[in-house]
């Protein structure tokens, strides 16, 4: 039986037309001083005109070979390259219409996109389930807000009250005219150069240090290890873990199905820009791990839920028995892997009477199951703290059993009514902050 052959003359129309598009990018390169730019665009573009998507162990291999700088952590290099060319190729088109060409994060190759196309919920979807922890939330954040304006746009095809409505999650939204802000939790980047200065174009690496959660932190970083000073530089990077990425596709579609949201604007921002403004202009709803969410929400937060959370942000701790609910995290070993994450669900009124929902978890896997239990109304219902129309609000924890960080189902442990009155109005009483003290206590006592 004959098969059918592809179109070949097609296929070199397709061809011809990144050619054409691409040359724009190349002229740029050209004229830009980093040689391994342009080694590393006409390697993906070879690559993506045969069909191929090289891996960063090739790019590193085969586009990267002649570099000794690159062996010492070549997925790093790969990546660091990878998004410089990203941005490159970002700002040639910017602000132009017609055919581009681009590099869709979460995969090496060359896609040509005609006109003005915004990312779809698919692109975003492999985007989620390709994305890590290096993944920068500049990169996010253009993603995220091109769905926002595409995906989030909000439009209703059925006036049908939803279920939804009625629970002690969304309801209280009901009424409110503010527009809708989704708040991502992120994380603060910085860079580590090469101490020996041995390849001037080898790529900085960046760099995720729990204790150096700001840029603000890195600078006591830097004076409290003046040997570092010239090795630890501020890149001005975020990051957002792909688990937040798939909570929020959920959210997106929960929130479409509640009327109160009807005719709102919404708008999307890391948590790291969360002002203070923000908070009280709009009505909130925070999406991330516990690590990241802004002290803004963070601190009155803790003041009125029955939790604490631990120091390394992996448990909550009951303050009233003391009993500890700890995240396995990710692979405990090579033997044993996680299978508990607990997920956490609470709604309060905002400084100015606004509302604010939290969508947060220990990890990944409790981050997504979070999100999928705020679009389940049988599980919503079940929640017994009747806070819809106090400004006490409630609060909901649930053990998430998980796979590495794969969410397989959910078990309500409590619920309850937060204490919030005066949260808005007094901080929350923290040790004062004086971390060169500390240090040079942890020196004389090592």
């Amino acid at each position: 039986m004959d098969q059918k052959q592809p179109d070949r003359a097609g296929i070199d129309r397709h061809h011809e037309r990144i050619i054409d598009v691409a040359s724009d990018v190349r002229s740029v390169l050209e004229g830009n001083r980093s040689d391994k730019l342009l080694r590393l665009f006409d390697y993906l573009l070879e690559k993506s005109l045969c069909g191929e998507t090289p891996s960063e162990q090739q790019i590193a291999d085969e586009a990267f070979a002649d570099d000794s700088g690159t062996d010492g952590s070549p997925d790093a290099n790969v990546r660091v390259y990878v998004y410089r060319l990203r941005k490159l190729i970002d700002s040639t088109f910017a602000g132009k219409s017609g055919p581009r060409i681009e590099i869709p994060v979460g995969s090496y190759c060359i896609n040509l996109v005609d006109g003005d196309e915004p990312n779809s919920l698919l692109r975003l979807a492999r985007w989620a389930s390709a994305s890590s922890l290096s993944l920068p939330v500049r990169v996010a954040l253009l993603g995220l807000a091109v769905m926002t304006i595409g995906g989030l746009a909000l439009v209703w095809t059925s006036r049908d009250t939803d279920p939804l409505a009625k629970t002690v999650a969304w309801q209280p939204f009901e009424g409110n005219v503010r527009p809708l802000m989704i708040v991502i939790g992120d994380y603060y980047l910085f860079a580590r150069l090469d101490a020996n200065r041995s390849n001037a174009d080898a790529a900085p690496q960046l760099v995720w240090d729990r204790s150096v959660p700001t840029r603000e932190d890195l600078t006591i970083f830097q004076m409290l290890n003046p040997t570092k000073v010239e090795d630890s530089v501020d890149y001005n990077q975020q990051f957002v873990s792909g688990g937040t990425i798939e909570a929020l596709s959920n959210i997106r579609a929960t929130i479409a199905k509640v009327p109160a949201f009807q005719g709102r604007s919404l708008r999307l921002t890391a948590a790291s820009q969360l002002t203070p403004e923000m908070l009280t202009n709009s009505d909130i709803i925070y999406v991330g791990q516990f690590s990241g969410m802004p002290l803004l929400l963070r601190d009155p937060l803790v003041q009125a839920s029955g939790f604490e959370l631990s120091k390394g942000n992996d448990a909550l701790i009951d303050a009233g028995n003391g009993e500890r609910y700890q995240s396995d995290g990710m692979i405990l070993t090579d033997e044993r892997i996680a299978r508990r994450d607990f997920a956490y669900i609470a709604g309060f009124s905002g400084p100015a009477n606004n509302r604010i929902l939290i969508i947060a978890a220990l990890g990944d896997a409790g981050l997504k199951e979070a999100a999928e239990l705020a679009g389940d109304p049988d599980q919503l219902l079940a929640i017994k703290a009747d806070a819809k129309s106090t400004e006490n609000g409630f609060e909901a924890l649930y053990r998430v059993r998980t796979m590495k960080n794969v969410n397989i189902g959910a078990t309500l442990i409590l619920d309850r009514v937060l204490r919030a009155s005066g949260i808005w109005d007094n901080s929350e009483n923290m040790p004062v902050y004086r971390p060169i003290e500390a240090f040079k206590l942890q020196q004389a006592n090592p």
